[in-house]
């Protein structure tokens, strides 16, 4: 019998290999964690290498995802011409701002080419329990973990920490790897907030919401529970507050979606930015603290501190604004970018009502995310993200591919005739 797979195919008929996109999707997640073991363990490393391996892992993405469809190339280009005409307008060459938005297209379309949620299993699955396998050896052997991968030292060699800001109470670990309250997620495991093979606690907190919305929307997945566990535990691990809140949230959500219409969901982000702004030049509260009103004091003050020109994407000034992803996401592309890579995100259609959902869930962690984090841009938990919405986005329905799955005589003779 021919697989539903098969007659879903494109229509230059090819695929992906599989092996090859489970060998990207890992590569996206652990290639920071093997720079890390060079770095402690061999030689040193730099911010050109750190690069290179990122194009390195895009460029493999693009090559896999563009098939003979012609869609994507004209996305491609529109994006470079603009691309391009930002930076002809601001002195300054910023292949970053390229490179960030090049990984959601890359590893979309990679997702739309395969097309198979099964694989898409397979992919969370195994990046799940790699995630949790590193983060308990990490919890469990700290001491040997930071003999074999010293993060902060590696953060210092590519140029993300000055060595003035390292800080001694953390050790070898990211500045986040310590709690400096109280633990908010089972408390007795203490202080430490596991970073696994990303390094620091904030993605890996990132990455389990992700599992747990993919798994939320794959009610038919084999082995679905071990997949969520392991999400579920990569925010335990990281103690990750803002993970545990977005499973809550993209639950409300993805009960919700089908009572939403789309503009909803594409006013979303500009209706957050603009309360942000309101309440950054309304408030006169001062004092900082480190939960999440402070958060979003400290991001609306960052929104309302970009200049006009910023707010288009022409400012030659790149202030630190990784606190903020809306603050970040104007400063890069420009408002009129924002809203064009927003609309393209919401308004690419689905094969599925289930898509939507699951799409649902993906627009309300981004939007929850860019309030505290630029992190979104991040390729170790972007790569997969954007492969699992292509990947959701392109599948067809359950009952469509049970019909595909059928010969031609087994079905009604009302649907053998293509009327499906």
């Amino acid at each position: 019998m021919t697989s539903a797979r098969d007659h879903v195919a494109d229509a230059d008929g090819s695929q992906p290999p599989s092996p090859l996109t489970l060998a990207l999707l890992v590569g996206a997640l652990t290639f920071n964690t093997a720079l890390c073991f060079l770095n402690t363990n061999v030689m040193g490393v730099n911010d050109t290498m750190v690069m290179g391996s990122e194009v390195l892992l895009v460029a493999t993405a693009l090559y896999l995802g563009l098939g003979r469809n012609v869609a994507p190339y004209i996305v491609l280009a529109v994006f470079m011409s603009y691309a391009a005409m930002l930076m002809a307008m601001r002195p300054l060459l910023d292949p970053k701002a390229v490179r960030d938005f090049l990984i959601p297209i890359a590893f979309y379309l990679l997702g739309q080419s395969c097309r198979d949620p099964r694989l898409a299993d397979r992919a969370a699955l195994i990046s799940g329990l790699i995630v949790v396998a590193f983060g308990l050896f990490e919890f469990l052997a700290l001491d040997v973990y930071v003999k074999y991968f010293n993060i902060i030292k590696y953060y210092v060699a590519r140029g993300t920490v000055a060595p003035s800001d390292v800080k001694a109470d953390t050790g070898a670990l990211f500045a986040s790897g310590m709690r400096p309250d109280a633990r908010t997620l089972l408390p007795f495991l203490g202080p430490h907030r596991a970073s696994s093979v990303f390094l620091e606690p904030i993605s890996t907190g990132n990455f389990g919401a992700i599992i747990y919305i993919w798994c939320l929307n794959r009610k038919e997945m084999n082995k679905r529970w071990l997949t969520m566990a392991t999400g579920i535990g990569a925010i335990i691990l990281s103690d990750s507050r803002f993970g545990a809140n977005v499973c809550i949230v993209a639950t409300l959500a993805w009960l919700l979606a089908p009572r939403t219409p789309r503009f909803v969901w594409l006013a979303a982000p500009f209706f957050v930015l603009a309360g942000l702004a309101i309440y950054g030049f309304t408030s006169a509260e001062v004092s900082w603290q480190n939960n999440f009103s402070g958060r979003l004091l400290w991001t609306a003050r960052l929104v309302t501190s970009l200049s006009p020109s910023a707010v288009w994407g022409l400012s030659p000034d790149k202030p630190f604004l990784s606190d903020s992803g809306y603050a970040y996401s104007l400063n890069q592309i420009g408002l009129i970018g924002a809203i064009g890579f927003w609309s393209l995100f919401i308004f690419t259609p689905e094969r599925s009502r289930r898509a939507w959902r699951f799409k649902v869930c993906v627009a309300t962690y981004i939007c929850l995310l860019m309030l505290v984090s630029d992190s979104v841009y991040s390729i170790k938990t972007a790569a997969l993200l954007w492969f699992l919405t292509g990947t959701s986005d392109a599948a067809p329905d359950a009952a469509e591919a049970e019909l595909t799955a059928e010969p031609v005589g087994a079905r009604p003779h009302y649907l053998a005739a293509g009327t499906v």
